[in-house]
């Protein structure tokens, strides 16, 4: 069942490469089958006879925090244009998860089209969610954008025919970058890394997590030694597992953010039978033996043995845009593999950085998150750091602009909304 609910989910975060056309801003829809329909009055329709005046398709996902809180401004927006504007969610999610979904929420009005082949979702190759389409009664696509950002004005603009430039307009500070899984690998074929996915999963979602903390504890530190053979097998084991024991602790104790000292070093998690803190995790395995506060410059001179055996044999600065704390400031959580790790890591070291970065060009200054400030020997120092918003078109290329770093909102921002 589980491997079914990951190799489902990782459908939805996979954008891979493809001769499918993905439709654009401009493009004219060509009218698709929707075979399986939650909460309508029938199963199965097309857009044509499910569209209206305008047409708003939300690619949704169950997990993702942002598309459930635009969803009430939707419903508003519909009751006022009654009869004109029509709100469709599309999902790759299994259907039980939707239905359940569903039950918790009395009054929901939106039809949902279970997409679990990806069938009509790999159209429109969503890079972030959310990720809304609008399209008029020609089926054309007149935005592309976030649910959020639609209003009683935008509206009234479309229903005059007043279409905006070919530009999609997402809003960064909303959205929750997809992870690419090229070459449709859902799943890994590491065993040990399907286990961390499918906990981490479970973690995200709100489900019980226990057998599967259970898993992680019933394994053996030999095991791990043995099964993680490569740094992208324990990258992504590892990273994982520290989000969704994260997710876990902090869902269980919310509380114990008040002592984040505490939170982070306690060994309060089991695997292979032995305890860990987070920081073994994040600064023992994953940095390598780095020292927590020394900005990055410092390894321990004595790392324990069994941290030797387990620890990557190269830092990876990315890491840092996928490891989640819980806090506001955290990289949103994705789902790691091994077999595309590093396309995996390149776009959310992007994500992050285009919603957190903020070049200012009449300033000539330039702030960066808190966490490149803080383990910036990781990044290679402000002049590579400096190089990296360049290659990803944050700043100009001639720019030489004043760096700083932003203050880190350590606000608790869990994604386990489910109840």
């Amino acid at each position: 069942m589980f491997k079914i609910l990951i190799s489902l989910y990782f459908s939805l975060v996979g954008f891979y490469v493809t001769a499918q056309k993905v439709y654009k801003q401009g493009d004219v829809i060509s009218n698709f089958s929707a075979k399986n329909i939650l909460n309508h009055t029938v199963t199965s329709s097309d857009l044509n006879r499910l569209k209206s005046e305008i047409t708003i398709l939300d690619f949704f996902g169950t997990w993702c925090v942002p598309c459930i809180k635009a969803l009430p401004e939707l419903l508003t927006l519909e009751q006022k244009f009654a009869g004109k504007i029509e709100v469709v969610l599309i999902s790759v999610e299994e259907q039980a998860r939707l239905e359940k979904f569903l039950k918790a929420r009395q009054g929901f009005s939106f039809p949902i089209i279970v997409d679990t082949e990806n069938a009509i979702t790999a159209s429109f190759n969503p890079p972030s969610y959310p990720y809304t389409v609008v399209i008029n009664k020609d089926n054309k696509i007149i935005a592309i954008t976030d649910a959020a950002s639609i209003t009683e004005a935008t509206v009234n603009e479309w229903m005059i025919g007043k279409i905006p430039a070919a530009t999609t307009t997402l809003n960064k500070e909303k959205s929750e970058p997809i992870i690419s899984i090229m070459n449709n690998k859902k799943q890994s074929s590491n065993s040990l890394v399907a286990l961390s996915q499918e906990f981490m999963y479970a973690a995200k979602t709100g489900d019980d997590t226990k057998a599967f903390e259970e898993k992680m504890s019933g394994l053996d530190l030999e095991t791990l030694k043995t099964g993680l053979t490569n740094d992208n097998e324990k990258k992504a084991f590892w990273i994982n597992a520290y989000n969704a024991f994260t997710q876990v602790l902090l869902k269980n104790n919310p509380n114990a953010y008040k002592d984040r000292k505490t939170f982070f070093t306690s060994d309060q998690i089991v695997i292979g039978g032995k305890d860990f803190s987070l920081d073994d995790i994040e600064h023992g395995i994953l940095r390598r033996g780095k020292v927590k506060w020394s900005l990055g410059y410092f390894g321990k001179l004595f790392p324990a043995k069994r941290e030797k055996d387990l620890r990557v044999k190269k830092l990876d600065y990315r890491l840092h845009f996928a490891l989640n704390c819980g806090a506001k400031s955290c990289p949103p959580i994705a789902f790691y593999n091994p077999e595309e790790i590093d396309k995996q890591l390149d776009v959310a070291t992007a994500a992050y950085l285009n919603g957190e970065a903020v070049y200012d060009e009449k300033e000539n200054t330039l702030g960066l998150p808190a966490i490149m400030g803080w383990f910036r020997r990781d990044f290679g120092g402000k002049r590579k750091m400096l190089q990296l918003v360049k290659q990803l078109g944050i700043v100009p290329e001639k720019a030489n602009p004043t760096i700083s770093f932003n203050k880190y909102d350590w606000e608790l921002a869990l994604n386990n909304y489910i109840k």
